[in-house]
């Protein structure tokens, strides 16, 4: 199979570093196109105006604003390793689910994405945004450390 559109799912970890290598690397090979996702979660209690009415607020704007430099960062680091990509920015109330319904919504072949390698009790008690997208996405995921 070839992957023709990729999604790439990144943090402000040092980890999305690591996504960035090695999802340009894949594209450049596969001649895929990559869009690249930060995704803004909105407390169902904090959000709750704009949730309903779309009235935001000073805090969201700013989680927009945060989740919009992230992207910008990624975008130049593409460009600096010789691959353009598009950019999006999600909102929902669970990360792992919007990444998964905007890899369906994008016809994506492949979703890459980090972990943070937490174990244990952290793990347990923090999840695994990259194990739910794994454990629920029909759409191949490919996990970087």
């Amino acid at each position: 199979m070839t992957y023709q559109k990729i999604l790439v799912a990144i943090d402000d970890s040092d980890t999305a570093n690591n996504v960035i290598r090695e999802a340009a690397q894949l594209a450049k090979a596969l001649d895929s196109q990559i869009t690249v996702v930060g995704v803004v979660t909105l407390d169902p209690y904090l959000a709750d105006t704009y949730l309903r009415f779309g009235q935001s607020n000073e805090l969201i704007e700013r989680v927009k604003g945060y989740v919009q430099d992230n992207l910008t960062k990624a975008e130049e680091k593409f460009e600096a390793l010789g691959v353009t990509v598009s950019t999006q920015i999600l909102e929902g109330l669970s990360v792992h689910q919007e990444i998964i319904g905007a890899a369906q919504n994008l016809g994506t072949d492949l979703i890459i994405m980090g972990s943070h390698g937490r174990t244990g009790f952290k793990q347990f008690v923090l999840g695994s945004v990259a194990q739910k997208v794994l454990a629920e996405s029909h759409i191949p995921v490919l996990i970087i450390r």
